[in-house]
This record gives structure tokens, sequence and C-alpha cells, in this order.
């Protein structure tokens, strides 16, 4: 389709191990943050994590970085701004970096989709499709956007054009959400559109855990499992009991289903929001 990119399943990535002196932890982790913001601002960004020694390289700190080509790769790791902050995290080493390429290989954070659907009438829908392939090299300015992906009007089932675009993080799509491109580009595309705008994020539980400056990957991911699980249990709970009392004898996928959705909603739009705002100082730490 055109315009069209397709996320990559293997991004070319670097792996850099680093051991930090004993009492200088806090400066690396500072220090890691910043050169993972410094990166996400390269072109062609996919994604980045830290991981901090654990069972499997106990004296290691790993950071990783994904870009979009080898070519915007190696753009990062001989720029400048890299060489600079190079230079500021030697005096919190115990020996140099280890750095190894690897041609293909995706990394959290957990990628988001965004859905944006549009009622166009048939005689502006070309022109609309040549706006969408303006917003995909629009999009392609951005760090962490994957690809996007333009669904025509199927008779019976979607009646609006729909736009698939995933981002590599929340941050990403956030940052892209409250850009002057995305603007200027909805400006151009308001004489076409037939009555409202609908847009959607799609994503795991990162989609419940806002992101933070500091912590751009969002909260540790056992916190997120045990934020979910307080607010999931008691929400199984009551509508397994509530299902039982009103249609006891109901078909056992059936009761699944109903059961999925409406644990699903009253995660989404009730309980996750005032949860994550009242356990926000720990999750953030």
């Amino acid at each position: 389709m055109p315009g069209t990119q397709n996320p990559s399943d293997a991004a070319p990535t670097v792996v850099v191990a680093r051991r930090v002196r004993p009492g200088r932890e806090d400066e690396f982790r500072a220090w890691d943050s910043r050169i993972r913001n410094a990166a996400s601002g390269h072109p062609g960004f996919v994604a980045s994590e830290v991981q901090p020694p654990n069972l499997s390289h106990p004296d290691e700190w790993v950071t990783v970085y994904s870009f979009d080509t080898g070519t915007r790769l190696d753009s990062w790791l001989g720029s400048d701004e890299r060489a600079a902050l190079m230079e500021q995290v030697e005096p919190l080493l115990v020996t140099d970096a280890s750095e190894q390429r690897i041609a293909g290989m995706r990394t959290t954070p957990e990628p988001v989709t965004l859905v944006l659907s549009q009622r166009i009438k048939p005689r502006d829908r070309e022109e609309f499709i040549a706006l969408h392939d303006n917003a995909v090299d629009r999009l392609r300015q951005f760090p962490g956007f994957l690809g996007s992906e333009l669904l025509p009007p199927v008779e019976g089932v979607q009646e609006d054009l729909v736009i698939v675009a995933s981002f590599a993080s929340r941050t990403d799509l956030d940052r892209w959400l409250e850009s002057d491109s995305r603007s200027e580009w909805l400006d151009m595309i308001d004489r076409l559109v037939d009555g409202e705008r609908t847009l959607t994020v799609v994503g795991g539980f990162g989609g419940w855990f806002p992101a933070q400056s500091a912590r751009p990957e969002g909260p540790k991911r056992w916190k997120q499992a045990v934020a979910v699980f307080i607010a999931l249990f008691p929400t199984v709970l009551i509508i397994t009991l509530v299902r039982g009392a009103i249609a006891p004898n109901m078909n056992v996928v059936l009761a699944v289903l109903v059961g999925n959705v409406l644990g699903i909603l009253a995660l989404t739009y009730v309980l996750m929001p005032p949860l994550t705002r009242l356990l926000g100082g720990w999750l953030s730490r």
C-alpha cells in the first residue's frame, strides 16, 4: 500500500555492557537516562532499555539501543553528542564498556498502536490517501515510529477510513500527538472529514501506566503486574459472583467472554486511573 512502512521484527541493535564502581550506581543511572534520552532524539531511533545487574549478568549494567537502519545506528554511535556523554561516564566505570553489534533484535518498551477513524466522502478518498502518505512522511521524522497502514472502508463492516500507526512506546506516541507537525496535518485533512474523528490508543499494561520523563519506559514490569492484580482480583471475583447469581447456567464460553469484556472495561475506565494515581509514588521508584 502506498506510503506504508512495515514494522520490522528485527531492528539493528547495539548492546553495551558496563561495570560500575561500587557506590556510583545512582550517578550511573542518571547518566544512563541522559544518554538514552539523547539517543531517542536521534533520527531512526526505535527503542532502548537498561537492565541493572541481575542473575544473568550480576556485575554489569546492560544498555540496548535499536535503530531502524544500520546507517542511522552508526550515525548515533559516531555522533559528537554521544562522544561527549561517553566521556562523562568514564569516572563511574571499573573498566571500559564492551559493545556488541547485532544485525537484528527487537527491544522494549512495549509498542503501542494509534487507531484513527474518520468518515471520508467517496469523491475525496484519493486526496485523503495522498494526505496519509504525507502523514507517514511526517511520522518518519519522529523517534519511535514503527509503521502505518491505511485501511479502506469495507461494506457492512467498516464505514470509515482507518489509519493504524504503531510506536515503540507511549512516550513516542505522545511526542507525535502533541507535535505541531500533527496539528498541521489535521488542519490539512479537516475539510475532507465528514463528521467526527475517533482516536483510540491500543496497548498492553503500558496504556494504564502514564510515562514519566525520569522513566520513559514506564514503571517496572513487576510493579505493573502487582498493580493490575490489585484491581483485577476483586473485579473478577465480583463479576463471577454477580454472573453466577443472575445467570448460573450460562454457557462457559459466553461466561468467560462476558467476564473478560466487563473486566477490561472496568479496569480501563474505572479502576486503573485512580489506582495508578494512588500508587504513583511507589510505581515511579
